[in-house]
């Protein structure tokens, strides 16, 4: 509320003062969009591996099975607690998911031991739009529902994969993927929805009369299957149970003293479709302490 009636005083300023004053306005405004990105949980952008399938000729599961990365890593922890450049399973639980056509699409999922090889456990299986190869960073984009009278207007939303780093941007440019003109309707379409597209790509500056910004140029991007399986219970996840998440969620196991806070916590479904924790004056008190604030 309080940034739509600034927007709404930089509009009655361009009427009244200078178009310098103005551009100065339309800055802070944009600006106090941008800023007001709230860093993504790892709950919404974890455990999404890009794979490989094993065409080595031996008998199953020793070969035949997937080699698995965690995207935007350089290591990823196997089903043995160890960290390689990529994880051999010889096992694919998919959990009800249609299977990809091809090696291009993107897996969520969790690596659980199983025998000598592991085996993986897929939740969501993601393709990839066309046979364009990606390159540059993988994203989570969703549509923010603004627009402004100028540009650049963080208008998207963009949320690194297997990280909490995200940030606002001026929109997304999806025809370096190469796709057909119905998967990119598909794109525009399910960026406004929860579950948004997945992206790789690199970012481009723009500039306009309300500031400096950056835009995403797709290299890649990539659509939910609809074969996905129904919502699961939310629960509490990570080494140290401070995650709250559908689904198995990996981290590494160093203790903070908030992490305490979490344990009595309720792990619940919020109102926008994620998992998190009940915001309770409690839960909140022990977290200022816990930070020394």
């Amino acid at each position: 509320m309080i940034l739509r009636v600034s927007l709404l005083a930089a509009i009655l300023v361009s009427l009244t003062v200078s178009p310098a004053a103005t551009n100065q306005a339309l800055v802070r405004v944009n600006a106090n969009f941008e800023a007001s990105t709230v860093p993504d949980s790892l709950a919404s952008t974890s455990s999404f591996y890009s794979f490989r399938r094993d065409v080595r000729r031996c008998a199953s599961p020793r070969c035949g099975g997937l080699f698995v990365k965690l995207v935007n890593q350089s290591r990823t922890r196997c089903a043995d607690n160890r960290f390689r450049n990529e994880c051999y399973v010889g096992t694919i639980d998919w959990g009800g998911q249609n299977q990809p056509d091809s090696d291009r699409a993107l897996l969520r999922g969790t690596l659980r031991p199983r025998g000598e090889f592991g085996v993986m456990r897929v939740s969501e299986v993601w393709q990839a739009a066309s046979a364009t190869e990606p390159n540059g960073t993988f994203y989570r984009v969703s549509d923010r529902g603004i627009r402004c009278i100028a540009a650049p207007c963080p208008t998207h939303h963009q949320a690194t994969l297997n990280s909490t780093a995200s940030r606002n941007i001026a929109g997304v440019d999806l025809a370096g993927a190469g796709a057909p003109d119905n998967l990119l309707s598909e794109a525009n379409a399910a960026m406004t929805l929860r579950d948004g597209i997945l992206a790789a790509g690199t970012h481009s500056p723009v500039t306009g009369p309300a500031g400096r910004s950056v835009m995403l140029k797709a290299t890649q991007f990539y659509l939910r299957s609809s074969g996905s399986v129904a919502e699961r219970p939310c629960m509490k996840t990570g080494c140290s149970s401070q995650i709250c998440s559908d689904q198995d969620v990996i981290t590494t196991c160093e203790w903070r003293s908030e992490y305490e806070c979490y344990q009595k916590a309720i792990c619940e479904r919020q109102r926008n479709g994620e998992c998190g924790f009940r915001q309770t004056p409690e839960l909140a008190d022990c977290l200022r302490r816990a930070r020394g604030n």
